[in-house]
């Protein structure tokens, strides 16, 4: 990223079919069509009058893209908005997305008004008057507190909806996020949590549709995928990393997954 602080419609900008992780945010404003997102341990679809941040440092994917997919996007490091007159500890406060859930929310009446707001960043962008990136980091705190305001909204429902079964499975997928190189069975996790592998295995079944092996995996996977692709370490450096015993058990593992051995992966376009 060039400038400051990118504005752009074009979807291509944040589609990542190879798992990819950026130093800057990103926030996405759908305006049609849907696309699946996954980023750490969630997984959810971005959809019309939706509202979502991509943090830093995170690896994350993008999956079946509508043919209609309208989604504008501010892309920003955090030290644009550190050089606000706002204290940063504010800036960190609207900046820090809370983990155990999906980071997107439903607009309901604020949607336009958002929408005018993402506009307006355009336009002060391409006019470049006076002042204008001081207007546009203003702008963009405005934004933040939106998705602030929708987020709290949203939670105030969703926690008096959430049981036991999905905070288990949420519980579960965050300890992927955090041990799935060392951890890969799912006794490790049952484990942790004080409850039989069978009872998380039915739990997250449930709740998912997948079974508890396939969630290591594909976290597993992803990192793997990752790996090949943005980085020069060797397979066998990549097996060792992501805790395989040996690189011919990261090699079938790999291959199992995807149909092609990691070489292939990698030297593909």
């Amino acid at each position: 990223m060039n400038s400051e602080i990118l504005y752009t419609q074009d979807t291509s900008y944040f589609l990542a079919e190879v798992p990819q992780k950026n130093n800057y945010y990103i926030i996405l404003l759908c305006l049609k069509g849907n696309i699946l997102i996954k980023i750490g341990h969630h997984s959810f679809e971005l959809g019309p009058n939706m509202i979502s941040i991509l943090s830093p440092g995170k690896i994350f994917s993008t999956e079946k893209p509508t043919a209609d997919l309208e989604v504008i996007q501010l892309h920003f490091e955090q030290s644009f908005l550190n050089k606000s007159f706002v204290r940063e500890e504010i800036v960190n406060q609207l900046l820090e997305l809370n983990a155990d859930y999906p980071p997107v929310y439903f607009l309901e009446d604020s949607f336009s008004r958002v929408q005018e707001k993402f506009k307006s960043v355009g336009n002060e962008l391409m006019m470049q008057s006076a002042y204008h990136l001081d207007v546009v980091r203003l702008i963009t705190m405005e934004i933040l507190y939106e998705y602030n305001r929708a987020c709290e909204f949203c939670l105030l429902g969703f926690k008096k909806n959430m049981n036991r079964n999905y905070q288990l499975t949420y519980e579960f997928k965050k300890l992927v996020d955090k041990h799935f190189t060392d951890w890969k069975a799912v006794a490790d996790y049952s484990s942790f949590l004080g409850i039989s592998a069978k009872h998380l295995a039915e739990v997250v079944r449930v709740e998912t549709g997948n079974t508890a092996l396939q969630i290591i995996h594909e976290r597993l996977l992803l990192e793997s995928q990752y790996l090949l692709k943005h980085t020069t370490h060797s397979i066998k450096e990549c097996a060792y990393k992501l805790g395989f015993g040996s690189p011919s058990y990261f090699t079938r593992f790999f291959k199992n997954n995807t149909g092609l051995n990691p070489n292939t992966y990698r030297c593909q376009p």
